[in-house]
């Protein structure tokens, strides 16, 4: 018996288990080896075969001059379906791993030398499955001490990596795509720490907030950096986003002063706020997109429709005058039916125009801020039934009022008059397959809620966000409508004017029910 090598039988304990490999480690020839049969190992060889066997962590041992191979069923995998199993088992390293063993031999003679090595998500490809595969893996070559001190073998404890360092990279990959978008896109993007109130942006971000494009920035130096007039209207939709119970959307626009060069830009914040379980605020990002331009060509539109619309009233009135006179003349005087016809076109398309003249000069006015009130106490319910009725005269849907019979606010009579006008004509235009509008008047808690539902085509999900948005006008389901795209904007604003709320319920293709609410008197 050869020294330092384990008497039979009990060499065969440190052979147990093992699995597959353990099973084929038994079985294997290995007198036609250099190594001889088990009974001759040195304990050593024995002991960390035992060791390998028995670990679930992928190992792979490499013995001897000649680099004789052994590994686990934890390594087995590795191998691929087909290709180095199971003829890899008992043979020689060089033999085995000829593609990469350049690579490989350096390390092992480290190893035989007694030194360890090191490698993390190192790319060393491998034949397996019929090709060679790109393989990443983490891995440490380490000697194995034999009997007499000397390194008889390398044991290489390793990992495969390949999956992470593919979705690493495809993770690489979509940030610098998304970085590409974000600078094509000239956006600013930001990230708010609502624990720490620490706010970090991008390069431009900073270069427009005219700060350091350091790791953190300290929120209320981003805050001394808006203009003085809109610091507290952007605080205040901060913490309103970051509110628990919150739909944690941000979306506002306002002016920023580069704190270095004192240049002035408006920009339109957009972000989302994400929550913990227990509703709070855990994170805050978004994007800066500067809108200067666009504000001032907003500007520019206002003020040629401004001037245009006052321009454009004189001649309308004298129009419409004129043309009241004719319409009174043809009632009195003996005229053709053809002309009769004529003359209530023209005074019924006069007063589509008149109408949509009016809407242009409200919305001067709003932007102006000269939209006026002139309030006054009066039963709500008097003026929808008294608006209803007149509404019903002309055109043939059936409108149903229901509800309360008092509901007395302090509001002006004309302006609500003008919206519920507005509602009810929105009502007969998108429903023109049905004929039913149901009006509906009730208490919200401390207000008075009219409701107008219609039964027609509805809305679209992705539009009702915009619907009260200056010159938004929904065309759906093929549907095509004339108008300006004012009558909801003017009406939101105469509502919030008013201390009340407006809104919109819609399911596309099942009608749409509006809503406002005031104060009750």
């Amino acid at each position: 018996m050869a020294e330092n090598t384990v008497p039979q039988p009990l060499y065969k304990k440190y052979l147990e288990g093992g699995g597959e490999m353990g099973e084929l480690i038994r079985t294997f020839d290995w007198s036609a080896t250099v190594l001889g049969t088990p009974d001759t190992w040195p304990q050593s060889l024995l002991l960390t075969l035992s060791t390998m066997l028995k670990s679930r962590f992928p190992m792979f041992l490499f013995w001897g001059k000649e680099y004789i191979q052994f590994y686990n069923d934890a390594y087995r995998p590795s191998l691929g379906a087909t290709g180095k199993h199971p003829t890899a088992l008992g043979g020689r390293g060089e033999d085995s791993w000829q593609e990469i063993w350049p690579i490989m031999t350096p390390q092992l003679e480290r190893a035989m030398r007694g030194e360890s090595t090191y490698s993390e998500n190192e790319l060393v490809p491998m034949f397996r499955d019929g090709k060679i595969d790109d393989v990443y893996w983490t891995y440490s070559y380490c000697p194995v001490i034999t009997e007499d001190g000397t390194s008889g073998g390398a044991l290489v404890i390793c990992h495969e990596t390949t999956s992470s360092v593919k979705a690493l990279k495809t993770v690489d990959d979509t940030i610098t795509k998304l970085q590409f978008a974000i600078e094509a896109a000239e956006l600013g993007t930001w990230d708010l720490d609502p624990a720490t109130n620490k706010f970090v942006g991008n390069k431009r971000t900073a270069e427009w907030f005219g700060l350091p494009h350091t790791p953190d920035i300290p929120l209320n130096n981003a805050i001394e950096a808006i203009a003085p007039e809109d610091r507290e209207r952007v605080g205040n939709s901060i913490m309103d986003a970051m509110k628990p119970g919150a739909d944690g959307n941000y979306d506002i626009s306002y002016t920023i002063v580069s704190q270095q060069t004192g240049q002035r830009r408006i920009v339109r914040a957009k972000g989302k706020v994400i929550f913990d379980a227990e509703g709070t605020a855990t994170r805050f990002s978004g994007t800066l997109q500067d809108v200067t331009d666009d504000v001032e060509m907003e500007k520019r539109k206002d003020e040629f429709i401004s001037v245009a619309s006052h321009e454009l009233k004189t001649p309308i009135t004298s129009l419409n005058a004129s043309l009241q006179i004719l319409q009174k003349l043809v009632k009195d005087e003996p005229v053709s039916d053809k002309f009769k016809m004529f003359t209530a076109k023209a005074g019924n398309n006069l007063n589509k125009l008149v109408h949509l003249l009016d809407d242009l000069l409200n919305v001067t006015k709003i932007q102006q801020g000269q939209l006026a009130l002139s309030k006054n106490r009066f039963n709500l319910t008097e003026l929808v039934k008294d608006s209803c009725d007149h509404i019903s005269q002309g055109n043939d849907h059936e409108i149903t009022v229901t509800g309360e019979d008092e509901l007395f606010v302090y509001a002006d009579y004309r302006r609500i008059d003008q919206v519920l006008v507005n509602f009810i004509g929105n009502a007969i235009k998108y429903s023109p397959q049905s004929r039913k509008i149901d009006v509906v008047l009730e208490r919200s808690g401390d207000d008075a809620k009219v409701i107008v539902k219609d039964y027609g085509i509805g809305i679209n999900p992705e539009k009702l966000p915009h619907l009260f948005d200056r010159y938004y006008r929904v065309d759906a389901l093929g549907h095509q409508f004339s108008g300006l795209g004012l009558g909801l904007y003017i009406s939101s604003d105469i509502i919030k004017r008013h201390d009340g709320n407006i809104g919109v319920d819609s399911q596309w293709g099942e009608g749409s029910q509006f809503w406002f609410t005031l104060p009750i008197d």
